[in-house]
């Protein structure tokens, strides 16, 4: 009976906007909720089935909700570092527990990235759903993610990062060296007594008188390859250089081994132990009658009266131990260094005008007592030499053959590998001492291409500067997310760890998700399966920090569908009460 129809024609339209009346309760009340997407109810008719020609049985209408997960919500700015909004595609990865996950754990789907710790360190919103992300690895600090399954997701944990200490790796040094800084005595010895010649009426070979100054200077080589005691020699005449060379003396007994001293200028350089060319004419004289060689058998006595600058034994480093030994540096740079426990140490370059004009002796050293097996700290020690215009030439053998710009100084406790006879056992390496308890440091010690770097100017010695990375023992002070999704750890030396990076979860169809409590989502056939992706990698959105998805309600929407669903649901109920009015009026024909 088609009033029949009606009636239940007008239910359903009470029912249908019952429902609509529903969805725009939920909108209005969640206008305020982060992440929050609106549903909406759409209207479609119900028809009897029948032909033209019968009387027209009403269908009535259904209510299908649909919600606009995929729609984007403006972002708001916060103060909070933990808050993050998702800015496109993609939801954050959530569990309703932190710990002992396992694959039958539900995970959730959210956009409400109103994140807080709670009282474990782990990330969890204002739900209670924990992120998920990425870890670093403990040992390397890298984070490699791996969309391949949700097991390799963890919650994102804070509270178990400590303090941090960055050990020093690389240093850069401006500083400039006075050209015209005088030699001094420990570097060029003089013998004899000042303003006098050191051996007068010298008769060479073709019976000529001569005076002259017997000068010894330092070779600034430690250890050399002959196991001899070597020095520099020069031999002036007026001021003028007539020979020069490189005499060797036995370490133990004292006694001449070798001599390179030949007229200046000789080529090819015939050195003898017992005579030296003066000049091309080919005349000589005796080494003995110059003090070179001595008949009472200990041939450097003045040398080594005159404390003469020896790396390995009368050193640099010698001196800052005991400053009644070694030879004063003309000038220093210190260097601060943080080893692997964030301690401080302090490495300085001792430099020590050398006997050429562009040439300085140099030093690495230690604090005294730092290292395990130099008891005054030094580390390396070589030759520094300039261009003639005042750069930085080369650096000899201050920082080894393997490593040109680099020192390394073995862990505490280090011991060198046994070399198996007959080779010769190679010196040990400079070592952390024991009661450091530190780790190896290689420190890479730029003297050349830093700002500035390592000059010779004729202006006074003087350290611009010293930059170094590496940083003291520092505790965490701050956790921030960044664009990327890397959540960072901040701490007050100034150091930044990266901790995890977080997750993001895309869809096929985020409009098919199903909605549950606390604002997020699940899987269902409709939204297809997951895609794990880096944010801002392969159509994820990026991560906007310390902002907030609002909520995708409009009020003056949802006020006006609530006018029309009031006016549609009276009209439905104003289709019921005719239709009962009409059958009253059937019954009553019965009367």
């Amino acid at each position: 009976m088609s009033i029949n129809s009606a009636m239940l024609a007008g239910v359903s339209g009470l029912v249908a906007n019952s429902s609509a009346l529903a969805a725009i309760s939920d909108n209005i009340a969640n206008v305020n909720t982060v992440g929050f997407k609106r549903s909406t109810s759409n209207f479609s008719t119900l028809v009897t089935s029948g032909n033209k020609n019968q009387t027209y049985s009403a269908g009535g209408v259904k209510a299908q909700t649909h919600q606009f997960i995929s729609q984007q919500g403006l972002t708001q700015s916060t103060t909070s570092n933990l808050d993050i909004s998702i800015s496109g595609s993609g939801f954050f990865v959530t569990t309703e527990k932190p710990e002992n996950l396992t694959a039958t754990d539900t995970r959730s789907f959210t956009r409400a990235g109103s994140f807080q710790l709670d009282s474990l360190g782990y990330l969890r919103n204002d739900a209670g759903l924990y992120l998920q992300g990425w870890l670093a690895d403990p040992v390397s600090g890298l984070i490699t993610p791996d969309p391949s399954d949700l097991m390799q997701l963890a919650s994102i944990n804070v509270g178990s990062v400590g303090g941090t200490a960055e050990k020093t790796t690389r240093v850069g040094v401006n500083a400039n060296l006075r050209s015209e800084q005088p030699v001094a005595a420990a570097v060029s010895y003089k013998v004899g007594t000042a303003g006098s010649p050191s051996k007068s009426n010298v008769v060479d070979s073709a019976g000529t008188s001569h005076n002259y100054d017997v000068i010894y200077s330092s070779t600034g080589i430690a250890n050399p390859v002959s196991g001899n005691n070597e020095y520099l020699v020069d031999i002036k005449e007026n001021g003028v250089i007539v020979a020069t060379g490189k005499v060797a003396y036995d370490a133990a007994t004292n006694e001449i081994v070798s001599s390179t001293i030949d007229y200046k200028g000789a080529s090819p350089v015939a050195g003898s132990t017992t005579t030296t060319r003066i000049n091309a004419a080919g005349d000589t004289i005796d080494l003995e009658d110059l003090g070179i060689i001595d008949t009472a058998g200990v041939d450097d006595a003045e040398v080594v009266a005159g404390k003469l600058y020896d790396p390995s034994t009368w050193s640099m480093s010698d001196y800052a131990k005991d400053n009644s030994k070694g030879v004063k540096p003309d000038f220093e740079v210190q260097i601060p260094l943080s080893d692997s426990k964030g301690g401080q140490r302090t490495v300085t370059l001792s430099l020590l005008k050398g006997p050429g004009p562009n040439q300085w002796y140099a030093e690495l050293r230690a604090k005294p007592g730092d290292l395990a097996n130099n008891g005054n700290g030094q580390i390396s020690t070589g030759i520094v030499e300039f261009t003639t215009d005042g750069k930085l030439k080369s650096t000899g053998s201050l920082f080894g053959s393997t490593s040109p710009t680099a020192i390394t100084i073995k862990s505490s406790g280090y011991i060198a590998p046994a070399v198996t006879p007959p080779a010769v056992q190679p010196p040990a390496p400079p070592t952390w001492a024991d009661a450091l308890g530190i780790d190896e440091q290689e420190v890479q010690i730029d003297l050349a291409s830093a700002a500035g770097g390592l000059t010779q100017y004729n202006s006074q010695s003087v350290v611009q500067s010293v930059n170094t990375n590496g940083t003291a023992f520092g505790n965490l002070t701050n956790i921030e997310v960044d664009e990327n999704g890397y959540v960072s750890a901040i701490f007050d030396n100034g150091v930044t760890r990266r901790i995890a990076q977080v997750a993001i979860a895309t869809f096929s169809n985020p409009n098919g998700l199903k909605g549950v409590n606390g604002n997020a989502y699940r899987v269902t056939n409709e939204s297809g399966t997951y895609s794990l992706k880096a944010p801002s990698q392969g159509g994820a959105g990026a991560l906007a920090p310390s902002t907030l998805e609002a909520s995708t309600v409009d009020l003056s929407q949802e006020f006006t569908g609530l006018i029309t669903t009031q006016r549609a649901y009276s009209a439905s109920s104003k289709i019921i009460t005719t239709a009962d009015q009409m059958l009253e009026e059937l019954l009553n024909i019965k009367r």
